[in-house]
């Protein structure tokens, strides 16, 4: 290794230990860099249980901003959720938009909602990309608090759809 290569992997190094603490402005290029930690929440869940059981078009699509609640929306999770590879989003075909709006649940993200997959609870990003996961892995279950009962909106999916959205919504008495 010359010189050159020595003193880069440092600084490479010397960055590392910066963004994996408390971040800190690039000495090159003055952006802000910091390795994130995320865990799936209630919210985030609760987003895919609304994506599942949105009314989807024929290529099994759905149009978030035109459909979706507005606590889902305000809350800006759904998206989070691709870093956990359950669900993902046609890319815009405007240049004047930088996304489409429409979702989808992946055959993992369906399988996390059934009940049939378990996940690392924790994701590291840094620049928007995942960097690692960490455990414990946990079911869909373990997303919600006490507020929140997972079985009672699967069992007002297999009984009522409209009760199940009732739920969902926050809007069950």
């Amino acid at each position: 290794m010359d010189a050159v290569s020595a003193e880069l992997e440092i600084l490479k190094a010397n960055w590392r230990s910066v963004i994996e603490g408390d971040g800190g402005k690039c000495p090159c290029c003055s952006r802000w860099g910091k390795v994130y930690k995320r865990g799936i929440n209630e919210t985030m869940a609760r987003s895919l249980i609304w994506l599942v059981n949105a009314r989807a078009n024929a290529h099994g699509w759905v149009d978030v901003p035109e459909t979706a609640p507005r606590w889902l929306v305000r809350s800006n999770q759904l998206p989070t959720l691709r870093w956990w590879d359950l669900v993902e989003r046609i890319p815009s075909t405007d240049p004047d938009f930088k996304h489409s709006g429409l979702w989808r649940a992946t055959d993992l993200g369906r399988a996390f909602y059934n009940g049939t997959a378990i996940l690392p609870q924790f994701v590291y990003t840094y620049d928007g990309e995942v960097e690692r996961f960490q455990g414990p892995d946990i079911g869909i279950a373990e997303c919600f608090g006490k507020k929140f009962s997972y079985a009672e909106v699967m069992s007002a999916h297999v009984s009522n759809p409209a009760t199940l959205m009732s739920v969902i919504n926050g809007t069950n008495p």
